[in-house]
């Protein structure tokens, strides 16, 4: 009965498949004011990019040191993602806008895409992950 054991436990480790993930290190730089927070929302899908958090892959929010904020993702599935961030900077929670719906915080995303007369499309912003990568975003006032 221990071979059968034995050949039974190779076969089926042979059956088992472990997807391969990856790390996604990000540098948000150009922050005029280490005051309040930076909000930064993973997508990996056009849907709600950039502006519905909610629909986002992943959430998270960071200090910022000398106008500069740090992010890791580990443990994300090879695919297509795009990543927008926002300085708020007086601690309220959203980004602020004016009357006519500009932004007057801070925003950013992937590629440094900015939209026209809006915010960025995520197929402007959108990059393929399938090794581990670190991307770099200027965040633009």
């Amino acid at each position: 009965m221990r071979p059968f054991f034995i050949l039974a436990m190779l076969v089926l480790a042979g059956f088992s498949t472990s997807a391969q993930t990856y790390s996604l290190d990000i540098v948000v730089s150009g922050i005029h004011s280490d005051k309040g927070t930076l909000y930064l929302s993973l997508y990996n899908s056009e849907k709600g990019f950039p502006k519905d958090p909610k629909t986002a892959f992943r959430l998270t929010y960071g200090r910022i040191v000398n106008g500069i904020s740090t992010f890791r993702f580990d443990h994300l599935p090879k695919g297509t993602y795009a990543v927008a961030c926002y300085h708020d900077e007086n601690g309220n929670g959203k980004l602020d806008n004016n009357f006519f719906g500009i932004p007057t915080e801070g925003t950013g995303a992937s590629n440094n895409a900015t939209g026209f007369m809006g915010p960025p499309r995520f197929r402007d912003a959108k990059f393929t992950l399938d090794r581990d990568t670190a991307i770099t975003i200027r965040i633009r006032y």
